[in-house]
């Protein structure tokens, strides 16, 4: 593959990561004033309007693909519904931080699944990687022992980790499903547009009639939670790009950079957010990983 053709996906990666990082901070403001159970509602619905609102003037319908459509929808059911719900509430305990961190295992997933269902090859390089990363996030577990821990001011019990790690799950499962379908009908913002509606519509499901019962929630942490949703979106659009464009070897790695990232804007937003030594280690070995992901032959 030529510098070129490594150069667009990559960059389409790194910016999905900046926003994916950003919203992990703005969380933070919006959980001051709205639920955990409740933010979903806004980040997700309002960056379903914002990706209609794209498509229905970038996205060429007239070449519609039925079966991309079908595979997008079936994502949307799960993601990214499942990783918003999982991602706030995991924020919510441990930070952004060490939610980040966590997360950072999303590449193991992804990369295990392209090799299973897309036939991509792993070298030893990248197996090495994928070593580094899970060792990050092992380190970030030793750090509380066996029952709790301690970081940015938190504790928080070694369970809660299964938040995050569950969210990487689906955000790792689900990139060899969106290759595929954007192999089929290669238009980004029409698969975030579609999978963001369908999770809306399982949001709604959900916690719906509660939130009607509950009554208007403040606007302030409404407008933040509209402002993750704004967020996520373009990182999720910028995913698809990047997928669309380049292996899930290469793009999967770059955007597993945003707890780094995060880590960066938590120390000047968030003041009260920083990790002891051993989390910080769990990061830099993680994001090692992620490096030797990328430069291996």
């Amino acid at each position: 593959m030529s510098d070129a053709a490594i150069l667009a996906p990559a960059l389409l990666a790194l910016a999905a990561a900046f926003c994916f990082a950003l919203a992990l901070i703005l969380t933070q403001f919006g959980l001051r004033t709205v639920p955990s159970w409740r933010s979903p509602l806004y980040s997700i619905g309002g960056s379903a309007v914002l990706g209609w609102a794209g498509a229905a003037v970038f996205v060429d319908w007239g070449g519609l693909v039925w079966p991309a459509v079908a595979i997008f929808a079936a994502v949307g059911c799960i993601f990214p519904v499942a990783v918003s719900i999982l991602a706030v509430r995991a924020n919510e305990h441990l930070g952004p931080a060490v939610s980040g961190a966590v997360g950072n295992v999303t590449p193991v997933f992804a990369v295990l699944g392209a090799v299973q269902f897309l036939g991509e090859r792993l070298a030893p390089g990248q197996i090495a990687g994928l070593g580094l990363v899970v060792g990050g996030v092992a380190l970030l577990a030793l750090r509380g022992g066996a029952a709790s821990t301690r970081a940015g001011g938190r504790h928080w019990s070694l369970w809660v980790l299964g938040l995050p790690l569950a969210a990487a799950l689906v955000r790792g499962a689900i990139q060899p499903a969106i290759k595929t379908g954007l192999v089929l009908w290669h238009e980004p913002l029409a698969a975030a547009a579609i999978g963001y509606t369908l999770s809306t519509v399982v949001i709604l499901s959900l916690v719906g009639r509660r939130a009607w019962r509950a009554g208007p929630a403040p606007a302030a942490g409404v407008r933040w939670f509209l402002m993750v949703g704004l967020c996520n979106g373009t990182a999720t659009f910028l995913l698809y790009a990047a997928l669309g464009l380049g292996s899930i070897a290469l793009v999967a790695p770059l955007v597993a950079l945003f707890p780094l990232i995060a880590v960066v804007l938590g120390y000047f937003f968030l003041r009260g957010e920083q990790l002891h030594a051993v989390g910080l280690a769990g990061i830099v070995v993680s994001v090692a990983g992620v490096i030797l992901l990328l430069v291996a032959p």
